[in-house]
């Protein structure tokens, strides 16, 4: 015997999105669901002592742009030299690179990123010196 269990759900958003259509078979069940948002569970209070386990991987926006993270921070990209948790539920990142230096921000699953149309299922980040202007800048991880 077989018994399937549906749940649905309806959210409200004041951002479009733009060429993209989901299909029923592209929702995922409950549990494949809550398994997905379990493995992109940040550990902020690891990542502000130094243990970015939560974060490894490679991390690209719709430009192309990438950066990798091991279980020490950045592998190619600078040096994190202060960490904190932002207002907002950021953690927020100082990193020197060569002479100068860039701030990054990780946004956890499900907190807005203002002004910018993202998707909010997934941990995204923010790297530069100003904010970013456009959805193609935010960064998600790929592997």
């Amino acid at each position: 015997t077989t018994s399937m269990t549906t749940t649905s759900t309806t959210t409200t958003s004041s951002t479009t999105t733009q060429d993209r259509v989901t299909t029923t078979e592209e929702k995922l069940s409950t549990q494949e669901e809550q398994a997905r948002s379990k493995s992109q569970k940040l550990d902020e209070q690891a990542i502000l002592n130094g243990d970015f386990s939560t974060l490894v991987g490679t991390w690209r926006n719709g430009r192309g742009q990438e950066f990798t993270f091991d279980k020490n921070g950045l592998v190619n990209s600078g040096n994190i030299e202060k960490k904190s948790m932002g207002s907002h539920g950021t953690i927020e990142f100082s990193i020197r690179y060569g002479f100068s230096g860039y701030g990054m921000s990780i946004y956890p699953a499900g907190l807005i990123m203002p002004g910018l149309d993202t998707d909010l299922s997934k941990n995204r980040l923010i790297a530069g010196q100003a904010a970013p202007t456009s959805s193609e800048q935010v960064f998600y991880k790929v592997d």
